[in-house]
């Protein structure tokens, strides 16, 4: 099962740019994104530690720390997600087999590449394009 921590983070943070005149509680954007106050609270202190949000004890969250068009999706994702590397390799492969003796320095590899191109594709997309979609027009 795939991690929903990144598309979370970017609907907390699309409520946040959307409403930025007003403070936001946890519940208000749990209520948006259909889900428990207490993960968009695990998140906002996550969002917030990377300083991405800007909060008061008082009053929820106050706002983005920074502009929309100077956080990248890249930025989130560094920010909410445990295990940064999109894919891992099995261990305790057979030596013996061909395939076995070989696959790791293989798909190690392979998967660098994949992480270094989603890295530059997550760094080139802004909060900013994300939100704009929500815009009425």
């Amino acid at each position: 099962m795939y991690s929903t921590k990144l598309s979370v983070s970017i609907h907390i943070l699309s409520v946040i740019a959307l409403t930025e005149t007003q403070p936001i509680t946890s519940e208000y954007i749990a209520s948006s994104i259909n889900t428990n106050p207490v993960l968009v609270r695990r998140l906002m202190s996550r969002l917030k530690k990377a300083k991405l949000i800007k909060t008061s004890t008082k009053l929820g969250v106050t706002g983005l720390a920074r502009k929309e068009e100077d956080i990248t999706l890249l930025d989130i994702f560094l920010a909410v997600e445990d295990h940064q590397q999109l894919f891992s390799i099995h261990d305790n492969t057979n030596p013996e087999c061909p395939v076995g003796a070989n696959i790791e320095s293989t798909l190690k590899h392979l998967y660098d590449t994949i992480q270094k191109a989603t890295e530059k594709e997550l760094s080139a997309i802004t909060l900013a394009e994300v939100t704009k979609e929500f815009i009425p027009r």
